[in-house]
């Protein structure tokens, strides 16, 4: 990384430890699922204060969604340490597209609905929180997961679980009067759900023909002794399928469950597979996926594969950091 020579802070006021001065540049989705209650003059003050108290330069830019890809891929020519990036699962998939190699650490203001990499970085929701953990952090490299030509940072979904991604992206914007209805009737929908699909798997040294009610694919797996689904290891360079062969959405929901309560022994119908590398082949010439939340169609077969530490974010906190958490409570 090309960050500034460790310099002495000031005193007083200012940071009571040394850190690496960076040049950063934010770039902030304002119809992010979080972002939609502040307005852009808060958002901007909140982090330009957190990068300055810790001796930082920063720019902010608040952008509608429509601008995002154009400002990130502008930013990611830029000579910049480090690019902070204000969204949801989706857009830190844009970042990362463009951030993918270069030496631009991706910090993550977590201010989508799911929040998912966030959450595995152990990154505070709260904005000011973040962006005060993200001032004084460090950078590291975590894996990549692609889909045939296409990334993930967290997840690829099929099956019944990728009905649920449908139905919240059609159902998100509109009234709260309107959704909560439609969501209890989606819910019951998939709970009842028989629906499976056929897939022939190639790992690399057998071929797998299953049957099954959901598929996930995640960039390193779940840990298997907490709660909450968190994957704390995103650099282990393995992907991890996970295959639901339950009978109906109802034993879906009752393994997921399990699993976020850290229980994930036990059942002979959820099946994980560990590799680097697997070809899933379909009957459909295209299938539907939610990658991190977002749904798209690609060709058949589907080719998933781990870029081992192809990614640098902002993740480990400093000694200081809460030095400077205290200061802006």
């Amino acid at each position: 990384m090309a960050f500034d020579a460790i310099v002495p802070t000031p005193s007083g006021d200012g940071p009571t430890r040394d850190v690496a001065r960076m040049t950063a540049r934010a770039i902030i989705n304002l119809r992010a699922g979080t972002a939609l209650g502040l307005s852009a003059d808060e958002m901007r003050a909140v982090i330009a204060d957190a990068f300055a108290h810790h001796g930082h330069s920063i720019s902010v830019d608040c952008l509608p969604p429509e601008m995002i890809e154009e400002a990130i891929a502008e930013a990611a020519q830029q000579d910049i340490d480090v690019l902070i990036v204000g969204g949801g699962d989706g857009t830190l998939r844009t970042a990362a597209r463009y951030l993918m190699g270069s030496s631009i650490a991706l910090g993550i203001l977590p201010l989508g609905t799911m929040n998912r990499l966030a959450k595995d970085l152990e990154i505070p929701l709260d904005l000011r929180r973040a962006a005060h953990f993200l001032a004084t952090a460090q950078p590291t490299k975590i894996d990549v997961a692609k889909i045939n030509d296409s990334i993930f940072l967290c997840n690829s979904l099929m099956g019944t679980t990728l009905r649920y991604s449908v139905g919240r992206a059609r159902l998100r914007g509109k009234p709260a009067s309107e959704r909560l209805p439609k969501y209890f009737r989606l819910i019951r929908d998939i709970l009842s759900s028989r629906q499976k699909i056929s897939i022939v798997v190639d790992n690399g040294t057998e071929l797998l023909r299953l049957r099954a009610l959901s598929v996930a694919v995640t960039n390193n797996g779940y840990d298997e002794s907490t709660t909450w689904l968190r994957r704390s290891q995103l650099d282990r360079g393995k992907l991890t399928m996970y295959v639901s062969k339950h009978r109906n959405g109802w034993g879906l929901a009752k393994a997921l469950l399990r699993a976020l309560l850290g229980r994930w022994d036990g059942d002979p119908q959820m099946d994980k597979l560990t590799g680097t590398r697997f070809v899933i082949h379909s009957p459909l010439k295209r299938k539907r996926l939610a990658n991190d939340g977002e749904i798209s169609k690609f060709e058949t077969p589907l080719v998933y594969e781990i870029v081992p530490r192809a990614l640098t974010v902002l993740a480990t906190e400093r000694a200081d950091q809460h030095d400077g958490e205290n200061r802006a409570s």
